[in-house]
């Protein structure tokens, strides 16, 4: 299938500090500008919420068709969430269980398009009565949509009922985070003649599918289906037709489905963006793997103080194979941004120039 990225207009007011960039021309928008010199940008905020709307400040401007929103304290109804966002033109942003954050009500009413789709990640307990109503008073959307299942297992297929062009799905388990990233990057890139997501993202319950992931599947047929990570692949070892991807940890993970971005695998194109978060945590990475879905590119984890050899090994492998590949003017691609989510607490300053080397 054809790699469909789209174009992500980062804004402004996007918190970026860019590594080996110049100065921008007296009266440039200086974060456009370094953004187009420069190789590697960090996008964050001083907490995950804010590193969120960060993100979705490439949608400043009214840009988005939809907004999905998920709960700021755990990963659980969110991992399948990032084909959702790509496919439905919007950012993920997180907000407390409780009540809606004053900085993503303000972000849904930048980003928002006038009538467009608020979802709602999660039953009550995710996402309060309170968030749904602080939502609906905004005044901006013209639907707000409540996505949930009886458990994370089956809010994940209550996603994926959400997409029914997408004709590949990924199982990771759905009790812990670093494999359902990287898979959701993946997942949710466009296929350029379906123009939805490629995929879905389901949950195993651990080395097992459990009822709700066995029951959709066994309803619904999908050309391509991929087991990401020791568990997943497990969880269907006894069943034929699945391909896995599992590394040696988690870092090795997401460099191999990384590698899908290559026009010799999954896609036909070759890739002009890559997402690196830490590993360490899921919140950063949540909120860059929708963002790199929509742009068509990978989300690779790392170490907070140390680029890892198989991350930094993909990325010379992606700009070579970029650089291989001629557009439509027959010049050649480049990865020429990578993206880097979260504060320096996340992901330190020495791991940017790291990537940087990587991507030279």
């Amino acid at each position: 299938m054809r790699l469909r990225p789209r174009s992500l207009a980062l804004a402004a007011a996007l918190a970026v500090a860019v590594v080996g960039g110049g100065a921008a021309p007296a009266g440039a928008d200086p974060v456009d500008v370094q953004l187009k010199a420069a190789s590697v940008a960090r996008v964050a905020g001083p907490d995950r919420i804010a590193t969120a709307v960060a993100a979705a400040g490439s949608f400043s401007g009214q840009r988005a068709d939809a907004v999905v929103l998920a709960r700021s304290d755990s990963f659980a109804d969110s991992l399948a969430a990032a084909p959702l966002a790509s496919d439905a033109g919007g950012p993920l942003l997180l907000t407390p269980s409780g009540g809606l954050d004053a900085s993503v009500a303000a972000a849904i009413r930048d980003v928002l398009a006038p009538g467009g789709t608020v979802y709602l990640l999660g039953g009550a307990a995710a996402l309060s009565p309170s968030v749904e109503q602080s939502v609906r008073s905004l005044g901006v959307a013209g639907t707000v949509t409540r996505i949930a299942g009886a458990d994370r297992f089956g809010t994940a297929v209550e996603v994926a009922r959400r997409l029914p062009e997408a004709s590949t799905v990924s199982l990771v388990t759905g009790w812990n985070f670093p494999d359902g990233l990287a898979a959701g990057a993946l997942m949710g890139v466009v296929d350029d003649e379906t123009e939805h997501s490629v995929g879905v993202v389901l949950l195993s319950d651990g080395n097992s599918l459990g009822g709700a992931t066995a029951g959709y599947l066994a309803e619904r047929d999908f050309a391509t289906k991929i087991a990401i990570g020791g568990p997943a692949a497990v969880a269907v070892s006894s069943q034929s037709g699945w391909a896995p991807i599992a590394g040696a940890d988690r870092y090795d993970t997401s460099a191999r489905i990384a590698r899908q971005f290559t026009s010799s695998s999954f896609f036909e194109d070759a890739t002009t963006i890559v997402g690196i978060a830490t590993g360490e945590g899921w919140a950063d990475a949540l909120a860059g793997s929708a963002l790199l879905a929509y742009g068509g590119g990978p989300l690779l984890l790392t170490r907070p103080d140390q680029l890892p050899t198989a991350s930094a090994d993909v990325l010379r492998d992606l700009q070579a194979d970029a650089r291989a590949t001629l557009d439509e003017e027959g010049d050649p691609l480049e990865v020429g941004t990578a993206l880097v989510f979260g504060g320096t607490g996340a992901v330190q300053d020495v791991v940017l120039e790291q990537v940087r080397s990587a991507l030279a």
